[in-house]
């Protein structure tokens, strides 16, 4: 019965074979190209190339390259969310849109001297918002940092005088300030591609002055006191850690100097040690660390401070 069947299915085959040896197979039709459309092409494409061809090895090493470039920092740099949390810097630019709104309340206020504190608040909120839009964790405001990171600091050198134009604008910066804490975009700027300047460096020492005489040392009279007032202490510790980096900047006066850098760093430590003696509930351990930032400061001024 196999046999049979066999015998038959090779006949077929055959038969099959040979049909298709004498039918040409039906292929249709190359499309008619104008000439137009060919005189858009190379004839040979390799004729047009210049230059090595890449090995496998380069461009593997480009690709690395071009995906690492943004995520992975150099020595040099740093995670703004060491020095200072993304609840920190939200809760300042809070507290100082406050301050501003009672400064800014009535011309009168603000040209009695008040334009000296828009002019520091206005400066601080300027670094603020510069590390909102380099913070390395997901933060408020980020997409408009830029932006009121350059109107704060423009607001801030308007304010040197006491003048009509310049409780303008002033208020035309809070005003913004206040529709982004409302929810809204602050915008792109007027002159986005030109570069910020640097902040005043005496107006953010006068801010770091103040979170030591005002704040962290009152707060460390006693035990009973530091536990009521240490989450306060633990802001005002973060925020000199990121001011300390701040004015480290390279293009700042002694920018370049090992002694100052050195006080610097050893302010930052501090600080930092102050912070988590906060989180910790450690009286004795934050009473040190507040020592060794007054010991710094001072240290710092008697060599730099003109």
């Amino acid at each position: 019965m196999f046999l049979p069947r066999l015998i038959f299915a090779l006949v077929l085959l055959l038969i099959s074979s040979d049909a298709l040896a004498k039918e040409p197979l039906q292929r249709a039709h190359p499309p008619s190209w104008s000439q137009d459309v060919l005189d858009a092409f190379f004839d040979d494409a390799r004729e047009q190339l210049v230059g090595q061809r890449p090995s496998p090895t380069s461009i593997n090493t480009i690709q690395l390259s071009d995906v690492h470039k943004d995520t992975a920092p150099s020595a040099e740099e740093f995670r703004w969310s060491d020095l200072v949390d993304a609840d920190t810097l939200t809760t300042e630019v809070k507290k100082i849109n406050i301050a501003l709104l009672e400064v800014l309340s009535k011309p009168a206020v603000f040209k009695g001297g008040g334009n000296r504190d828009c002019r520091r608040d206005f400066c601080m909120l300027a670094v603020l918002f510069r590390s909102i839009a380099n913070f390395d964790e997901e933060i408020r405001w980020q997409k408009s940092a830029t932006t009121m990171q350059r109107k704060c600091q423009q607001a801030s050198d308007f304010c040197k005088v006491a003048s009509d134009q310049s409780y303008a604008s002033a208020l035309k910066a809070q005003q913004l300030l206040g529709d982004l804490l409302q929810g809204q975009m602050a915008g792109s700027s007027d002159s986005p591609n030109q570069p910020i300047p640097l902040p005043d460096r005496p107006l953010l020492m006068q801010r770091m002055e103040m979170a030591y005489q005002e704040s962290i040392s009152p707060s460390l009279s006693g035990a009973r006191e530091f536990r009521r007032k240490k989450t306060d202490i633990s802001h005002e510790a973060q925020l000199l850690a990121m001011l300390t980096q701040v004015i480290r900047h390279e293009n700042y006066e002694f920018g370049d100097d090992e002694t100052y850098l050195e006080y610097t760093n050893q302010l930052k430590e501090a600080s930092q040690s102050l912070h988590r003696a906060c989180q910790d509930g450690i009286y004795e351990a934050a009473r040190t660390a507040a020592g060794k930032i007054s010991q710094s400061c001072s240290e710092c001024h008697e060599g730099y401070r003109g």
